[in-house]
């Protein structure tokens, strides 16, 4: 029982393939494992509700909006003036403001997902009731490190794409700098550029790998308590459990807003560079 309620081992258990009937979803293409997992369902679940929520609002907009579509319109609003609007120049904004939102609505979604309970695990349940669990795909280092490296191609593409190749690469280098000094500030800037890949990443992914920890935890210790004499102490547990889920919501919202903003104040820097 102590090795099913190990908190630590569901990061693991996470990244096995799922088995469904006694059928593993393994499969293997060369040297890629493309085996399905509980990552890659609520990956693939997050990027469908992304996709439904877009499409969906565009195909039920109207001239006179309802709460729910005023709600929405609220919220498109906030990102193309706040996230994108005031850190990109005019022209970029435009052209950048769908891989922003859709940056920020996806990772949103993916926070807020795992906070919802989804059947896993069918062998290990009771009486073959589907085992119940929560988990975020971006808790996990592999996804965080994908989006970020998502936004560090397309921002030294849009810059390249701005200024041009060589004179994108210059701007590396203040021109007011003794030539002496250049290429050690062209090494620096180059080595910043690589730690927003580690900013961006593991920023997204600790937050919400050490909260899935915090609930996994509480739920384990409520699991263990078997005796009447400090079964008082569940329901403590259990208030909890809703306030760390509750703060989870919070940091599910703040997490996904700075991971957007700071890919387009990376963009529009890169796009709009600064000597």
């Amino acid at each position: 029982m102590s090795g099913q309620l190990n908190p630590a081992e569901d990061f693991t258990q996470v990244l096995q393939p799922l088995d469904i009937g006694g059928h593993k979803l393994s499969f293997q293409l060369g040297p890629l494992d493309m085996s399905i997992n509980r990552v890659v369902v609520y990956l693939f679940l997050a990027a469908v509700a992304t996709a439904v929520i877009c499409i969906g609002l565009s195909k039920v907009a109207r001239m006179l909006p309802g709460r729910k579509q005023a709600a929405w319109e609220g919220l498109y609003e906030y990102v193309r003036d706040i996230l994108v609007g005031a850190v990109m120049p005019g022209g970029a904004a435009a052209s950048w403001f769908p891989y922003i939102a859709s940056l920020f609505l996806f990772i949103m979604i993916s926070n807020l997902m795992g906070l919802i309970p989804l059947p896993f695990d069918l062998a290990a349940g009771f009486h073959n009731i589907p085992e119940f669990k929560t988990y975020s795909a971006t808790a996990n280092i592999n996804v965080t490190v994908a989006l970020a490296l998502l936004t560090f191609v397309l921002t030294h593409y849009a810059g390249m794409r701005a200024n041009g190749v060589l004179k994108y690469f210059k701007g590396w280098m203040p021109s007011t700098a003794p030539p002496v000094l250049k290429q050690v500030l062209f090494g620096l800037h180059g080595i910043s550029e690589i730690f927003r890949i580690v900013s961006l990443s593991v920023r997204l992914f600790a937050n919400m790998a050490s909260g899935e920890l915090v609930r996994m935890v509480f739920y384990t210790m409520i699991l263990l308590i078997q005796s009447w004499a400090i079964a008082v102490l569940i329901l403590p547990m259990e208030v909890s459990v809703i306030v760390v889920s509750a703060f989870e919501i919070f940091v599910a919202l703040i997490q996904a807003y700075i991971f957007a903003i700071l890919s387009a104040v990376y963009i529009g820097g890169a796009i709009h560079q600064e000597h």
